[in-house]
């Protein structure tokens, strides 16, 4: 079982400090390596909590985190940062930082201190570009890029990193429907013709159920349930899990979630 896993996760408790209670305790599910796992449940449910916890943005008060094997209380900061690459919802960068020089920053973890670029960070700077379709916006300042655009350099930093593992924050928000397909394409891509392990945080449900392969599914009041999107794009389940009626439709070959 720990030979596929990225993350398997026991029994993990966390309660913030003025909380009167636990936001979950008990907490326990595996990541498989080469996957895509996306986070879903109603607001307050703990998802960004529990990916703050697998990014190591926040201790449990109990319980364990193994990544790739190891504690992850074990790593140090640019070791971590060399096995996990995170990509936040809401990120800032300089006004007139270029597209490449913003993407230069994933190589920070491979360098000594006051090293300069080489041949390495170079290969793998124009690799994260042209992989994420930026190679013609490399010299564009951020600041005169599109919010899809902007989203698609923050990952390519995350890829320069050449961490085997990335934590996508609600990569989608805020994207008109193309630009969010795009992401998930790339999310995609990534799985597929890189082997990154992908965990994401989705609140819609059916683009949940077109690009993960597995769902963690976080219930308010701390219970947990995983899955793949078949097993849990049921509507009683649903029902628990946001607190509303959803009606799932399938037409033989794919499933869709709508409101009543």
């Amino acid at each position: 079982m720990a030979e596929t896993a990225a993350f398997i996760v026991r029994d993990l408790e966390f309660r913030y400090p003025r909380a009167t209670a636990p936001l979950f305790t008990g907490l326990s599910t595996q990541i498989d390596r080469g996957s895509i796992t996306a986070l879903m449940g109603a607001n307050g449910s703990g998802k960004s909590t529990f990916f703050k916890l697998l990014s190591k943005n926040l201790k449990p008060r109990a319980g364990s985190i193994r990544l790739l094997g190891r504690d992850l209380a074990d790593y140090r900061q640019m070791e971590l940062a060399r096995t996990l690459a995170v990509v936040w919802q809401h990120n800032t960068a300089p006004y007139d930082i270029t597209v490449r020089n913003l993407v230069a920053y994933g190589r920070i973890p491979h360098r000594r201190a006051f090293a300069t670029e080489n041949a390495a960070d170079t290969a793998a700077i124009e690799r994260a570009l042209e992989f994420c379709d930026l190679a013609d916006l490399a010299e564009q300042r951020m600041a005169e890029l599109s919010g899809g655009q902007q989203q698609r350099v923050w990952i390519a930093l995350g890829l320069a990193q050449e961490s085997p593992i990335m934590l996508l924050d609600e990569p989608t928000t805020f994207l008109d429907i193309a630009y969010q397909a795009m992401i998930l394409r790339l999310v995609q891509r990534l799985r597929d013709e890189l082997d990154r392990t992908i965990v994401l945080i989705l609140h819609d449900v059916n683009q949940a159920i077109a690009v993960a392969d597995r769902i963690v599914a976080l219930e308010v009041g701390g219970r947990v349930t995983s899955g793949t999107p078949a097993e849990l794009t049921d509507e009683q389940f649903l029902r628990r899990l946001y607190g509303t009626d959803l009606r799932v439709l399938n037409d033989g070959e794919h499933r869709f979630i709508a409101t009543l």
